[in-house]
């Protein structure tokens, strides 16, 4: 018989919790995980955020947990040492198990986290206006620097291959062999598009290989609401760190201007809607590289244009090979859904090809 999960409020007892439990809700709004608030009886307490970690996404998750202990410690004594008020609204704070552990699996085989609350808070959902890109650019800037001297060994790969391309194109030479429903048929622009682009977009891997570019600890989703802001709109922290691993900078800017500066959804039917927000793009640059200029090196900064057109070229990549796969990863619409996103990226990518000379002067600029 299937064991059945115990109730949240059962969950939380499993906490060491410094308070009386008033409340316990769901919270936000994430696909992977299942999140709850903690509200307390003491109104001077700020509660606490459980939450279920997907052990079908992560597959290692002490291995995941582990890493999130390390760099929010970090990133804690560094804030200490700088003698930075308020530290715990500036840094995620992991709350231990009463038998000392940082995560409790339960009778069912999920595994469970707890955080202080971080009270006065607001995030946004998309950037809307430069300032807002700037902020951000500032916000995964200082994080990259608050981990750029993290000691020790490197942090656990929790999700193997990530953004490795010779991965991602062998996966795409198998689904042209699968060819789901002879659906080759319907993207033979797309597969010529990702075709003649790879050699391209394995540069910054080969760099790597090479040692002309070092390897840094990566968040992997740098979307705006992964940031919190005080009410003034001051940049609290970074949140979300399952996906923090080893990569390359360019992995957390790359795939922050796609999503930022694209003036259309990631899935947009009318191609004409699809272009690169020069403004946005400028901002979110003009804040990363001002936390970072004395962090990357100038191999580094000299690829960041690159970045932007590998993070979108390796997210169509991934939905044509899910479409000639037959829909078996990413959640669709409709059975042209992935189609679609493939073709609005690689328009994404061509876009900013227009734009490769353009981008590289804002780098230069900024640098």
């Amino acid at each position: 018989m299937e064991k059945r999960n115990e109730n949240p409020g059962a969950l939380a007892n499993h906490f060491a919790l410094r308070g009386t439990i008033k409340e316990i809700s769901p919270w936000g709004n994430g696909h992977i995980n299942d999140t709850y608030r903690i509200t307390l009886k003491e109104a001077d307490k700020p509660g606490y955020i459980l939450q279920r970690k997907n052990h079908r996404v992560f597959k290692d998750i002490p291995g995941m947990m582990e890493n999130i202990v390390r760099v929010t410690t970090h990133i804690r004594k560094k804030l200490e040492s700088q003698k930075v008020p308020d530290i715990d609204r500036k840094v995620i704070t992991l709350v231990r198990t009463k038998n000392g552990n940082y995560y409790h699996r339960d009778e069912a085989g999920n595994y469970w986290a707890c955080f202080l609350f971080i009270q006065g808070c607001k995030s946004y959902e998309k950037i809307e206006k430069p300032g807002q890109a700037y902020l951000a650019g500032k916000a995964f800037g200082q994080f990259q620097k608050q981990i750029s001297d993290l000691p020790g060994k490197p942090l656990n790969e929790t999700i193997p291959d990530f953004h490795n391309i010779e991965f991602r194109l062998r996966n795409f030479q198998q689904a042209l062999k699968i060819n789901y429903r002879n659906r080759s048929q319907n993207v033979q622009d797309e597969i010529g598009f990702a075709k003649k682009r790879a050699e391209e977009m394995k540069t910054l891997l080969n760099l790597l290989k090479a040692g002309k570019l070092p390897p840094r600890i990566t968040h992997n989703d740098t979307k705006i609401n992964n940031i919190l802001f005080d009410q003034q709109d001051h940049i609290l922290c970074v949140i979300d760190l399952d996906t923090v691993m080893p990569g390359l900078v360019h992995y957390d800017y790359g795939d922050a201007i796609r999503t930022a500066a694209n003036t259309a959804g990631e899935d947009e039917q009318d191609l004409s809607k699809i272009a690169v927000n020069m403004q946005i793009f400028e901002a979110f640059t003009r804040g990363f590289l001002e936390e970072l200029n004395e962090v990357l090196t100038p191999e580094e900064k000299k690829w960041l244009p690159l970045a932007a057109r590998f993070m979108t070229y390796i997210m169509g990549l991934r939905f044509l090979t899910d479409y000639l796969e037959g829909d078996v990863y990413y959640k669709i619409n409709d059975p042209d859904h992935n189609r679609v996103r493939a073709r609005s990226q690689f328009r994404l990518v061509e876009e900013m090809e227009q734009r490769k000379k353009e981008m590289e002067q804002i780098v230069a600029r900024n640098s």
